[in-house]
C-alpha cells in the first residue's frame, strides 16, 4: 500500500511541478509590466531597481526549477525553489512603504496543499512565517525612517509601529494558515483512504481475472503451462524494453502490472474451439484453421462480456487488446484486422513475441520443440515483420535469462505430478 501512496503523491507533485513553473514563467514578465508601469504611467510604489530585482529574482528561480526538472523530474527541491522564491518576491514587495498586503502572504502556503501533504504544508508554512515576520521587521524600519523628518509627536517607533500593524498581519496570516491545515489534512486522509479502498477493488478484479485462466488451464492443461509462461516471458520483455528507452513512457510500472494480468488471458478464445481442433495430431485443415484462428474474436467478445464492468479501465483495455490482437504482425500479415505498426497496441504487440516465444520453445502433440538457438533465428529472421523490431531485438538481448527460465522450468515440471504432458527444450 505504502508503495502505491508514494506513486500516487510523487505523480501528483510532478504535475503540481509543472503547473507552477508555469506560473514562475508569467511571473517573469512582472518586472518589465513594472518598469512600464513606472514609465507610461507614473506607478511609484515600485521603481526600476525593484523591477529588475524582481524580474531577475524571477528568472533566477524559474531557470533553476526548469535546470532541476530537467536532470530529475521526481525531485523533492523543485517545489521548495519554486514556493520559496515566490514567497521572496512578496516578502520583498511587502517592505515597501506605500504597498500593503495581507493575505498575500498566505498565497505560498495555499499553494502548497496542492500537494496533499499536510506535512509539506507545515514546514512550508513555517519558513514563510520567518519570512513574513523579516519582512514586516524591515517595513517597520523603512515606515519609521520614512517619517523621520515628520513634525508629529505620535511618531511611532518601528517596534511600535510593528506592535499596532505587524502583529495584526501576522495573527490574519496563523489564522489562514489553521484553515489551510485543516484542509489539506482532510485531502489527505481522503485520498490515502481512497488508495486503499482502490487496492481493494483492484485485488478482486485481479481475484475474477485469475479464475478465467483458471478455467483455461481446466480446459487444457497445456495452456495452463503456456499462459503462465507468456506472462513471465511478456514482463521478462517489457522490462528488458524499459532498460534499453524504448517505450518507457508508455511502459510505467502500472502499465507492465497490467501486461503481467493481461497475457494470461490471451488464448481466453479458445474456451470455444472445439478440443477436436485443439488437440489434434497433425496439421490443422484450412477450415480448422480458420476456425482456430478465431479465438482472438472471440476472446475479444468473451473479454467484453465479461469484464466490461472493471473499473479499472486501462487493466480492461489492455485485457482485451492482448485477446484480440496478439496474432497482428508488425508488418500487417497478422490476423483478425490485419493491423500493421503501431496501430497494433504496445502490449499485444508484446505478448505476440512472449506467446511465439513459448510456442517455439515448447513441444505440442502436433510439432517438436525448438532450441534457444533456433528460437534466436527465427526472431532474428521475423524482426519488422512478425514482431516489431525494438521488441525481437528485447527477446535476442534476453537469451541467457530465457535459457536459465527455461531450464528451471524443464526442472519444475519434471517435479509435478502429469509433468509429461508437455517439454521445454
Amino acid at each position: 500500500m505504502e508503495e502505491k501512496r508514494n506513486a500516487y503523491f510523487a505523480e501528483n507533485e510532478r504535475k503540481v511541478n509543472i503547473v507552477l513553473n508555469r506560473i514562475g514563467l508569467l511571473v517573469i514578465l512582472i518586472g518589465p509590466a513594472i518598469a512600464l508601469a513606472r514609465k507610461y504611467l507614473e506607478y511609484k510604489p515600485l521603481d526600476y531597481a525593484d523591477a529588475i530585482v524582481i524580474g531577475a529574482g524571477a528568472v533566477l528561480v524559474f531557470g533553476l526549477s526548469n535546470f532541476l526538472y530537467w536532470y530529475n523530474p521526481s525531485s523533492e527541491l523543485i517545489k521548495y525553489v519554486l514556493l520559496i522564491g515566490l514567497h521572496l518576491g512578496i516578502c520583498y514587495a511587502g517592505t515597501k512603504v506605500d504597498i500593503n498586503l495581507y493575505m498575500a502572504y498566505a498565497i505560498v502556503p495555499a499553494l502548497s496543499c496542492l500537494y496533499f501533504s499536510k506535512w509539506f504544508t507545515i514546514r512550508i508554512g513555517e519558513v514563510c512565517y520567518c519570512m513574513m515576520l523579516i519582512s514586516l521587521g524591515l517595513r517597520a524600519t523603512v515606515e519609521v525612517a520614512s517619517r523621520a523628518d515628520s513634525s508629529d509627536p505620535d511618531q511611532l517607533t518601528s517596534f511600535e509601529w510593528f506592535g499596532a500593524y505587524g502583529f495584526r498581519m501576522t495573527l490574519e496570516y496563523l489564522v489562514m494558515f489553521i484553515i489551510l491545515l485543516l484542509l489539506v489534512s482532510k485531502i489527505e486522509e481522503t485520498i490515502i483512504s481512497t488508495l486503499a479502498k482502490n487496492k481493494q477493488m483492484r485485488r478482486m478484479q485481479k481475484q475474477l481475472i485469475a479464475g478465467f485462466a483458471n478455467f483455461m488451464e481446466s480446459k487444457d492443461e497445456n495452456t495452463g503451462f503456456h499462459i503462465r509462461r507468456t506472462a513471465d516471458y511478456a514482463k521478462m520483455i517489457a522490462d528488458e524494453l524499459v532498460r534499453n528507452g524504448y517505450h518507457k513512457d508508455e511502459l510505467t510500472p502500472k502499465t507492465i502490472e497490467d501486461l503481467v494480468i493481461a497475457a494470461p488471458l490471451h488464448d481466453a478464445g479458445k474456451v470455444y474451439i472445439p478440443d477436436s481442433i485443439l488437440q489434434k495430431v497433425g496439421n490443422l485443415t484450412p477450415e480448422e484453421y480458420e476456425i482456430v484462428k478465431s479465438h482472438t474474436t472471440e476472446g475479444g467478445r468473451l473479454i467484453e462480456m465479461n469484464l466490461s464492468n472493471l473499473t479499472d479501465r486501462e487493466l480492461y483495455t489492455a485485457i482485451k487488446d492482448v485477446a484480440l490482437c496478439h496474432h497482428e504482425w508488425w508488418d500487417g500479415s497478422g490476423y483478425p484486422h490485419g493491423y500493421s505498426g503501431e496501430s497494433i497496441p504496445l502490449l499485444a504487440r508484446i505478448v505476440a513475441a512472449a506467446d511465439a516465444l513459448d510456442a517455439l520453445l515448447s513441444q505440442r502433440s502436433y510439432k517438436p520443440s525448438m532450441d534457444i538457438n533456433q528460437v534466436m533465428d527465427v526472431f532474428r529472421e521475423e524482426k519488422g515483420t512478425h514482431f516489431e523490431p525494438c521488441i525481437a531485438i528485447a527477446v535476442l538481448n534476453l537469451q541467457d535469462d530465457i535459457r536459465r527460465y527455461v531450464e528451471r522450468e524443464s526442472i519444475k515440471m519434471r517435479n509435478m505430478d502429469g509433468g509429461d504432458t508437455e517439454e521445454l527444450s
